[in-house]
């Protein structure tokens, strides 16, 4: 099989593989080179891939999607980190990628308070009471 992996930079690694172990949101999966084409979503998590040298490699990625089409798995992820050392992978997901998903709840805050005060700013601006309906 073919691991493809794209994050919004750019191609973050295509390997040829022979497995992938990896979780999704409904449970754990294990590809192989046959298993029937398959899409999937994926929250961040370890993915643990071996390459045709049996060598085991691991990738830290924060949220993404699967697709196993015939020999090619392709991964569109938000992030992806690529390192073999499985205790810096697992630190970099409760640190860097946990910031990640703070940091866009502040802005999904702040842009619907942006869109409610617009809102408002248009219902007055057209004489509409916003307060009495």
């Amino acid at each position: 099989m073919i691991l493809k992996v794209y994050s919004p930079i750019g191609i973050v690694l295509e390997q040829d593989i022979q497995k992938i172990d990896f979780e999704a949101l409904n449970g754990y999966y294990t590809l192989l080179p046959k298993h029937v084409d398959f899409v999937t979503a994926m929250p961040a998590n370890i993915i643990r891939y071996e390459t045709c040298d049996n060598k085991q490699h691991y990738m830290a990625c924060n949220h993404g999607i699967l697709v196993k089409q015939g020999n090619i798995v392709s991964m569109s992820v938000q992030k992806a980190i690529l390192n073999d050392n499985l205790a810096t992978l697992a630190q970099t997901i409760e640190t860097e990628f946990k910031h990640d998903d703070e940091e866009r709840k502040e802005v999904n805050t702040a842009m619907a308070r942006l869109e409610a005060g617009l809102t408002r700013g248009f219902m007055q601006l057209n004489g509409q009471d916003i307060t009495n309906g």
